[in-house]
């Protein structure tokens, strides 16, 4: 069992195969939880609100998760980790069995009280508690970006390059066990069954954070030599969005976490749009559209396992900053030329879908634990404030950038099929620029031992 570890992951001691264990059971317990609640929640707010209202919901969200990251920015002032995830998880949970009980048992009363008058006003369709399901499930993404800047906190470079690999491997078990216990028992048990028990899983999660942590301080030793950081003057709800955009290095993070989305926005449209056609009936395409995700999820898995790890010891952050961006470009480019030969709508949805799966299996397996790793030599309020903003907002603002580009072409999928992956070219042109600097700045923080202040 120890030679197979080694293989995966690295020579990693027992002191850190029980840290990052116990790191990927907790991360696995909030992802799973979030994924088993987000693909609830587009069925729920089609059966209380009406799912051609979405798109309102979807800008809304926008808002309501800026509202959310700012409430979080000045708790990270207050509060120490252990407390934060107190905070954020009970507060979750109360969320969640509320929404069990709202859409439960009462459901009939909720309707009768949905604040009609002031949603008219308001000029708001539906039922309130489909709009409060729709942003509470949005915005709960937000416990993933704690996890990861409380990671960040308690691991060395030389540790995250080997144990962070452990941790997406163990992330996909429960993005794949979170949807399919809907799939299989929502039929059985209703949604709000499973609601409540996303309330009961997420009550678990400070119980192993407090695990966690005892085990550090048990095990921390002389060689142990993670940055403790004086004690600074609190700061505002805005500091974060200062953070990105007076530091080039903050605002570097930013762009390689999020500007694939405008790319993966765009191709992802097309693939569904073409996928409607092709599968007329809601659940034939349900069906696709499952497939995608597993196959998604399947890639991320399979990566994990054999690559991250392999590549992150053996090349290097740099190395794997830049090649995530140059494979979606060569990926782009093999689209791109064959934009001239005479597909059909069939054809071209396999090979959209074999585009995704890239685009977004590379995302999480490579890219997502290699950003991680970048956030080491920052300050707290970077890592929890300013990581907080990019992973909240930037992601949204990104998806929000590429449907303005299917906006701009939705009449004509052959026009966004050519010009969305010019487009999306050019996008990657700049984003290697970026990745390439910020590998550079980030070897210089290393072998001169330096923070981003």
């Amino acid at each position: 069992m120890t030679k197979i570890i080694h293989s995966l992951w690295g020579n990693l001691s027992n002191k850190e195969l029980k840290k990052f264990g116990l790191l990927s059971l907790i991360i696995t317990l909030i992802l799973g939880n979030y994924w088993m609640l987000r693909v609830m929640k587009n069925p729920i707010f089609n059966d209380l609100v009406g799912m051609e209202y979405q798109p309102y919901a979807k800008m809304g969200s926008i808002f309501v998760v800026a509202l959310v990251v700012l409430i979080y920015s000045k708790l990270v002032d207050h509060f120490s980790k252990k407390s934060l995830f107190d905070i954020m998880c009970i507060f979750y949970a109360a969320l969640f069995f509320f929404i069990c009980f709202a859409i439960g048992a009462y459901k009939t009363f909720f309707n009768d009280i949905s604040c009609n008058p002031l949603m008219k006003f308001l000029n708001i369709q539906g039922n309130i508690i489909g709009w409060l399901t729709y942003f509470i499930f949005e915005t709960s993404s937000i416990l993933i970006v704690l996890f990861w800047a409380f990671v960040s906190t308690t691991t060395k470079p030389e540790e995250a390059k080997k144990g962070y690999a452990m941790i997406v491997s163990c992330i996909q078990l429960g993005t794949i066990s979170g949807p399919s216990i809907v799939a299989n028992y929502a039929p059985i048990f209703g949604l709000p069954m499973l609601i409540g028990l996303g309330g009961c899983l997420v009550m678990i999660v400070p119980f192993l954070v407090r695990l966690y942590l005892t085990m550090i301080e048990k095990d921390k030793d002389h060689s142990d030599n993670i940055t403790e950081e004086k004690k600074k003057p609190k700061t505002g709800f805005f500091e974060g969005i200062r953070l990105i955009a007076t530091k080039p290095y903050v605002a570097g993070i930013l762009i390689v976490s999020t500007v694939y989305e405008v790319i993966a926005t765009i191709i992802e449209f097309q693939m569904n749009m073409i996928a409607k056609d092709v599968f007329p009936s809601r659940e034939l395409f349900a069906a696709f559209s499952g497939k995608y995700g597993m196959s998604v999820n399947a890639m991320v898995l399979i990566f994990s396992f054999l690559g991250t790890s392999y590549f992150m010891r053996k090349y290097g952050i740099r190395f794997c900053l830049l090649a995530y961006p140059i494979i979606v470009g060569i990926v782009l480019s093999g689209l791109l030329l064959l934009d001239g030969i005479d597909l059909n709508n069939i054809q071209m949805m396999w090979i959209l879908f074999i585009v995704m799966i890239v685009i977004k299996g590379l995302s999480y397996a490579l890219n997502n634990p290699t950003k991680e790793v970048i956030y080491i030599p920052t300050t707290k309020d970077i890592r929890f404030k300013a990581k907080g903003w990019i992973e909240s907002f930037g992601g949204r603002a990104a998806k929000a950038g590429g449907s303005v580009i299917n906006v701009a072409f939705a009449r004509n999928l052959s026009d966004l099929l050519l010009f969305g992956t010019l487009i999306s070219l050019g996008v990657v042109g700049f984003w290697i620029i970026v990745a390439n600097l910020l590998g550079k700045k980030f070897n210089n923080l290393q072998s001169d031992n330096k923070i981003i202040q």
